[in-house]
């Protein structure tokens, strides 16, 4: 797994809309590599949530992690 890049507030690429995302691509091994690596990413910043764009991707993608009920 690798931290990925996390675009800063502002950049462009977050006001960009995303494309959806095919279902028969989200069982793919990149596509689970990629969910892997951002469930990572959002673990190194301390986070709860990320998207897809957030990391440069224009896929409408999400991972969220709650550890505790809120």
């Amino acid at each position: 797994m690798a931290i990925l890049k996390v675009a800063r507030l502002g950049h462009p690429v977050i006001r960009t809309p995303s494309q959806a995302v095919p279902k028969e691509t989200i069982t793919s091994p990149a596509m689970q590599r990629f969910i892997d690596d951002m469930v990572e990413t959002m673990r190194e910043y301390d986070g709860v949530g990320l998207a897809a764009p957030q990391v440069h991707v224009s896929g409408q993608i999400a991972v969220i992690e709650v550890d505790e009920n809120r």
